[in-house]
């Protein structure tokens, strides 16, 4: 697959300090940002779509309303 390349603009002292960062990872500065923006984008969908089930939970009525320690009494750490 041909990647595509995108401009990003920070401080120099940011620069340096994602370099050093990728470097003590083994990475260069590109695979770190890209590797931090997937993640990053995951988890915000992964939030979006909990939304979104929760609201559909609710709207169908099927929330038990569970509270976290209820859960735990019932199903165990």
């Amino acid at each position: 697959m041909a990647m595509a390349a995108s401009a990003i603009r920070f401080e120099p002292e940011e620069k340096e300090w994602i370099s050093s960062f990728a470097a003590l990872n083994g990475n260069s500065f590109s695979a770190q940002v890209r590797q931090w923006t997937l993640e990053r984008l995951e988890d915000e969908m992964d939030a979006y779509d909990l939304k979104l089930a929760v609201e559909k939970s609710r709207a169908d009525k099927t929330d038990t309303g569970m509270t976290i320690d209820e859960f735990i009494q019932k199903y165990g750490e």
